[in-house]
């Protein structure tokens, strides 16, 4: 009976897994939600460490900042990502709760350091709030146990923030950890108070005093997510900046400053209200590694890893980075009117509209990911390039664009089929899933809906090409197929092989049985 149960699931996993659901872009990490990410560049791999967001929907008891695990994560081209191995925060005993928030792991004479984020249950009161921990192994994705059996940082070691609950303060928060050429290791952390010390060599004490810093010329208050860096020889410090928080950052001659403001890095993100960043070479390139909310059903609680490409100017200043859905593997196309190729799709304040296509602005960039409700080559979802996890969707005749909740009806909203161009082959039409009769048509008030194309004019009107970045025409193939008998098809197959695989299982069966009798 195992084998019959073993062959009826790998035939569902046959058919589950066809075709593959992942796709490039943003976010990196698909499979889970994860928060707080640092990066770790190690024989020929980065590593990210985040934490594992677990909090429930909004109106559920749990809506609230829930992470019981730091997970690990790795990829040797940036674009591909395993997850490699996890520490949950109960390696910390002396901790307590879902606390495992913002960690960062460095590697110091082949041992791998994990500074994290932990509440600390040390009955005190001056004790009794967050701190920082630390965890060692041999390896960068497994093996880390608490280095010292207690807070390398302790909420009692700092003066706290007046308006903050002397009990259970939070400004022992956020390691980062860097070691400069001389091989001197220094930790900086904090929230609203940005703090930092010198570690030992042997990476588990400090050495010398605490020391609270400020951040000149800043326009705004330092947060929190403090992350170390250098570029030649400057010293970076970039940061969490207000709230909602943006990422700026600071430079300095000297990792213990004075560090001067230098300007933005992100803008606050439209999805969650918090922001951290991890900095990372890796192979000749420089990455920004973020959160967002992008993923279905994502948000304040509920956040997601993804990564831009980051570029400095020859005088060390870093330009700004756009948030992109297609990330690393840009490929943003435009949806352009076919007899009116100067006219685009775009987005505005989440109305679709029609308007003279502007080549520099993000808000006509699509990234086209496979249909949300059915992949296949000819259906497809409109994702905008510059609001990951937000789509263009239509409820009934109007179409908007909507943060993806994860729903049935959601994906059924934003999945087209690609069809031939009804005004000209030339061009393609998209029709709305699961009703062959309405499909998206410019209307003279440049707005774009859903409607019957059934006058030459609205033929034409409901006709498009699709241009990628470097103004080529993408190509659809153009399968006739209607969605429901593909969708159903599919699962008939699957439960008649299933049914199928099951009899002869039994057939075999039976047939041992009879041969042992014998």
């Amino acid at each position: 009976m195992k084998k019959v149960i073993l062959v009826f699931v790998i035939s569902i996993l046959i058919f589950s897994l066809s075709p593959m659901s992942i796709y490039a872009g943003n976010p990196v990490i698909k499979d889970r939600f994860s928060a707080d990410p640092a990066a770790l560049v190690h024989d020929g791999k980065i590593y990210l460490y985040v934490g594992r967001d677990q909090a429930g929907y909004p109106g559920e008891i749990k809506h609230f900042y829930v992470l019981k695990e730091w997970n690990v994560y790795s990829s040797s081209d940036m674009i591909t990502w395993e997850l490699e191995g996890a520490l949950p925060r109960t390696e910390f005993k002396w901790a307590r709760g879902d606390s495992a928030w913002a960690a960062q792991a460095i590697e110091k004479d082949g041992k791998f350091y994990w500074y994290v984020t932990v509440l600390n249950q040390d009955p005190t009161p001056k004790k009794n709030g967050y701190a920082i921990g630390v965890a060692v192994s041999d390896h960068p994705a497994s093996g880390f146990k608490d280095a010292i059996g207690g807070p390398l940082i302790s909420s009692d070691m700092t003066e706290a923030p007046m308006f903050m609950d002397p009990n259970q303060t939070w400004d022992n928060i956020d390691p980062t950890v860097f070691i400069d050429d001389d091989g001197q290791a220094f930790l900086y952390w904090g929230n609203t108070h940005l703090y930092y010390a010198k570690l030992k060599e042997n990476m588990i004490e400090l050495d010398g005093e605490i020391q609270q810093i400020t951040i000149e010329n800043m326009p705004g208050t330092f947060t929190e997510a403090p992350y170390l860096h250098k570029y030649k020889d400057t010293y970076y410090l970039s940061f969490a900046m207000n709230f909602p928080e943006m990422t700026a950052y600071a430079t300095s001659n000297s990792p213990m400053g004075p560090w001067e403001y230098r300007g933005i890095l992100l803008d606050a993100m439209d999805d969650t209200e918090t922001s951290h960043q991890a900095i990372v070479e890796f192979e000749g390139d420089w990455y920004l590694i973020y959160h967002t909310g992008a993923l279905p059903g994502g948000g304040n609680f509920r956040r997601s890893t993804s990564i831009e490409r980051m570029e400095y100017n020859e005088d060390g200043t870093i330009n700004k980075v756009i948030p992109s859905a297609s990330g690393l593997v840009f490929n943003s196309h435009s949806i352009r009117n076919y007899n009116q190729s100067n006219l685009a799709i775009r987005h505005s304040r989440g109305a679709i509209r029609v308007s003279p296509y502007k080549e520099d602005s993000y808000d006509f960039q699509w990234h086209i990911v496979p249909g949300l409700a059915m992949e296949g080559d000819n259906y497809i979802s409109f994702q905008a390039e510059n609001k990951a996890g937000y789509y263009l969707r239509h409820g009934g005749e109007f179409t908007s664009l909507v943060k993806h909740d994860g729903t049935e009806s959601f994906k059924f909203g934003a999945t087209f089929k690609v069809i031939k161009g009804l005004g000209n082959d030339g061009g393609v039409s998209f029709q709305a899933y699961h009703d062959e009769d309405f499909y998206l048509i410019h209307y003279d008030n440049n707005t774009i809906r859903l409607g019957k194309a059934e006058s030459d004019e609205e033929k034409n009107l409901a006709t498009f090409i699709v241009v990628d970045s470097v103004g080529s025409t993408k190509e659809f193939s153009l399968v006739e197929e209607p969605a429901e008998q593909i969708g159903d098809l599919k699962y008939v197959i699957l439960i008649g092989v299933s049914f199928i695989l099951i009899i002869l299982g039994t057939i075999l069966a039976r047939m041992r049985s009879l041969k042992k009798l014998v």
